[in-house]
């Protein structure tokens, strides 16, 4: 992944200061009286938070300091507002604009076999998994280790979290039984902390990012704990995506220019793959559930990028030129990808116009003109859930690029989003939802998200809903948002929630 994996490898060094103001989340460095590490991972922690808030911050300049608004949503009809779209600049030659209005879209029939559960982080960064209405709430874990960003397996039996205790960061995996269980460990290193996790399709191997002498380290544990973990290959900034048969992995190393790898690698191998095209100016990559496709972006001539979805069994592409930092994402039947990148030639930054990119002919349709911080493809490919800033502009107090030091917002004045939904057949877009979110959502998930939208799932099995940690009161709490009409429903306070895959 990008700038947020650009980890420091001199553990050694002392760090510059860095202001920053606890939220009231759980992090993953523990610092209790209980549960206190070491001076050297004291270190290592402090280097890892330095580089994951500055660097992940430094994309979210266009955030304004603004106070967000008090009281719950819960119960709050969902506004049917449509988002307005000023035409203020011109979209990218073949961009066609497709209008946003309220069209009401029939409910989708759940099915009783979906397992469908929500895994989140406590106040005490415990795991725990409750069902959408709240019920059936499960408490997983218990001790002194905390933990980080759970993930469902694809078959939704387990869970993989990172975790950190006084022996150091480790991996865990932990089943979804009612009753409390010892988490099984795949990974433990007192240096070495991993920091991003991702299940593969089968189910059968956790892959994750961890600190490196070299930079980062991408690592695959199999679930079972079975052998130990294994270091499949070394970089940074690291992106990638599993093929369907959870046998090779598609990774994009390097950002862009010399040294920077786009590649897939085979999972059980040792050597590197061949190089697929000079990578661009962008993120994760993406493939295609049958394999044919690939999506990225490739570095041109004078330090230009475009935007590319290769056919690599036609031997033919469609393409097209962006500005600035493009992040990109495939629908889950390949028909369409989705990108935003700013209109405005020499911008950098990677917020910018939604657009969609007809995988077959090459067909570029405008979804939305003003500027998408992330975005979400639906389980079944009808919808895109957007997030858009719900600020006239501004900057938010954090570091920018290529500043050590930064004093992050006030938590009543962290920045608020709104939650659009576009119907991709229509083009049709509903405004649903505003809410502040956390800091970490804000500053580590959205800057990433099309990494973490192949690993932590936002939208519910039956794509009728999405889960979101929302800022109120200085808590974090997890709301239900469905997307067919309805209330908002507070679902629970805790952090990091991801939906099961089934």
């Amino acid at each position: 992944m990008t700038d947020m994996y650009e980890q420091d490898d001199h553990f050694d060094d002392e760090p510059e200061p860095y202001y920053f103001e606890p939220e009231p989340e759980p992090v993953v460095w523990a610092d209790t009286e209980m549960r206190r590490p070491s001076g050297c991972w004291l270190l290592i922690a402090i280097l890892l938070i330095i580089s994951l808030l500055a660097s992940s911050l430094s994309g979210l300049f266009w955030l304004v300091n603004s106070r967000s608004e008090s009281g719950r949503p819960a119960t709050v009809p969902l506004p049917r507002a449509t988002v307005p779209l000023p035409r203020a600049t011109a979209p990218i030659a073949q961009a066609e604009e497709t209008p946003v209005t309220a069209v009401p879209s029939p409910t989708p029939t759940v099915s009783p076999t979906l397992i469908n559960r929500i895994v989140y982080i406590d106040s005490d960064g415990q795991i725990v998994t409750i069902a959408p209405d709240g019920s059936d709430t499960r408490r997983l874990t218990e001790g002194a280790t905390f933990f980080q960003f759970p993930a469902w397996s694809p078959d939704g039996s387990q869970i993989a979290a990172i975790g950190s205790n006084n022996l150091g960061g480790a991996v865990f995996v932990v089943a979804d039984h009612s009753s409390k269980q010892e988490p099984l460990s795949l990974y433990l290193s007192r240096r070495g902390a991993p920091f991003y996790l991702y299940w593969s399709p089968d189910s059968q191997t956790v892959s994750f990012l961890a600190s490196d002498v070299q930079g980062m380290a991408l690592y695959l544990a199999p679930a079972d704990g079975a052998t130990e973990s294994r270091k499949r290959t070394t970089g940074g900034p690291f992106y990638w995506q599993w093929t369907a048969d959870s046998q090779q992995l598609l990774i994009h190393s390097g950002f862009s220019g010399p040294g920077s790898r786009l590649e897939l690698l085979e999972a059980a191998g040792d050597k590197d793959g061949a190089q697929i095209a000079p990578p661009g100016l962008f993120q994760a990559p993406g493939i295609s559930g049958d394999g044919r496709l690939l999506a990225y972006a490739e570095e041109l001539t004078g330090l230009t990028s475009r935007v590319v979805v290769n056919d690599i069994q036609a031997g033919d592409s469609q393409t097209q030129p962006h500005e600035g930092r493009s992040i990109l994402g495939l629908s889950p039947d390949a028909g369409w990808l989705a990108y935003i990148s700013p209109d405005t030639p020499g911008e950098t930054e990677f917020i910018g116009p939604l657009r969609l990119m007809n995988t077959a002919t090459g067909e570029i349709r405008l979804l939305s003109r003003n500027d998408v911080v992330a975005f979400f493809w639906s389980p079944d490919g009808r919808y895109l859930a957007a997030f858009l800033p719900n600020l006239p502009g501004g900057d938010i107090n954090v570091a920018l690029p290529g500043k050590v030091r930064a004093k992050t917002a006030d938590q009543n004045q962290m920045p608020t989003l709104n939650l659009v939904i576009f119907e991709v057949a229509t083009g049709e877009g509903r405004r649903l939802f505003t809410f502040a979110p956390t800091r970490t959502f804000l500053t580590q998930l959205l800057p990433f998200f099309d990494q973490y939208a192949l690993s932590h799932r936002l939208w519910s099995p039956a794509s009728d809903a999405l889960v979101l940690p929302v800022l109120e009161d200085g808590r974090s709490a997890l709301y239900v948002v469905p997307i067919h009409g309805g209330s908002t429903q507070f679902l629970a306070e805790g952090s990091m929630p991801s939906w099961s895959q089934e």
